[in-house]
């Protein structure tokens, strides 16, 4: 894609001025996803951004919503104070746990420093699908049982589902599980082979699956109960259009969000368009902690070579 092109569907503006962050504060975690972007691990990166510094990058945020992400965020033994120190800023912030290490007195506290919902994983409708695909036994039951915590709290939760030939014909027990278990939105992730899902790229939709998973969520997304969201699917907004916009479709999925009102911050301090554009446009160390700077100087289309706008482009 060349720069022209860039710049017609995400504007100066939406570099220098993201309304949604995803942080990944660690990567952390007790899971050993077969998909995961981060290649994540049961040990902490002795690299990772400390209290300190994740204080000062949180006083430098403009108004957005913080995803607290990662790995696992609850790993963090700071992470309460991290949500509290954002909310205290202004800040709005939801959370992704993957339902391990959640307590009902956790997901209380979590709820009391200002997260406003979370999501949760499930990748097949049985613990079998599930734990195959999450790579440990139990994990499933694990997310089910943290998202009852949720719900018996109080907290809002929404479903996020990643999309391979492994489960696209099990879509309608997943949607059926999310309602029952109260989710407020099913939120369908597409494949992206890379980190480890590099190993499973002949898992990804071809097209063809990828427009009858489209038709799919287009109708549920008409029909409710549940709200659908496409995340992470390109061509959707083009095939959105073509199958009747709006009023045949539901709302327009937003294809990837990647640069456009969209930034992710990972567990070292290096900014990208995306999780899964693994090229950084400066790491924030750099900018003495400074998220404006780093952001407004990855986003000079005259800057230096590795900006956001080269991550794209």
């Amino acid at each position: 894609m060349e720069r022209n092109d860039i710049a017609a569907i995400a504007p100066a503006s939406s570099f220098t001025s993201p309304r949604i962050l995803a942080w990944e504060v660690t990567r952390q975690c007790p899971l050993k996803c077969r998909h995961c972007r981060a290649g994540a691990a049961n040990v902490r990166n002795a690299n990772e951004l400390n209290t300190e510094e994740c204080r000062k990058i949180i006083d430098t945020l403009p108004p957005l919503m913080v995803i607290w992400t990662g790995g696992e965020p609850m790993m963090r033994n700071d992470i309460l104070e991290l949500v509290r120190h954002a909310t205290a800023r202004g800040l709005r912030s939801v959370m992704a746990p993957c339902g391990m290490l959640v307590t009902e007195e956790r997901m209380a506290a979590l709820k009391s420093a200002g997260v406003m919902a979370c999501s949760f994983s499930l990748d097949g409708p049985d613990a079998a699908s599930h734990d195959s695909f999450r790579g440990v036994q139990g994990a499933y039951g694990n997310v089910i049982r943290a998202m009852g915590m949720a719900r018996s709290v109080g907290m809002p939760f929404q479903v996020n589902t990643t999309v391979s030939r492994m489960n696209a014909d099990r879509l309608d027990a997943i949607y059926d599980k999310a309602v029952e278990m109260g989710a407020a939105k099913l939120d369908l992730f597409f494949l992206v082979p890379v980190g480890r899902g590099r190993n499973m790229a002949e898992y990804a939709l071809t097209d063809d699956q990828t427009r009858r998973t489209l038709d799919w969520a287009f109708g549920k997304a008409r029909s409710g109960p549940l709200a659908v969201k496409e995340t992470c699917c390109p061509s959707a907004p083009a095939y959105w259009t073509a199958a009747g916009g709006e009023a045949a479709c539901g709302p327009r999925p937003c294809g990837c969000l990647g640069g456009r009102g969209f930034a992710f911050l990972s567990h070292i301090g290096d900014l990208q368009t995306c999780g899964f554009i693994d090229k950084p446009c400066g790491n924030i160390r750099d900018f003495d902690f400074n998220f404006n700077a780093l952001v407004a100087a990855a986003a000079n289309p005259l800057g230096p070579r590795g900006s956001c706008r080269g991550a794209i482009a």
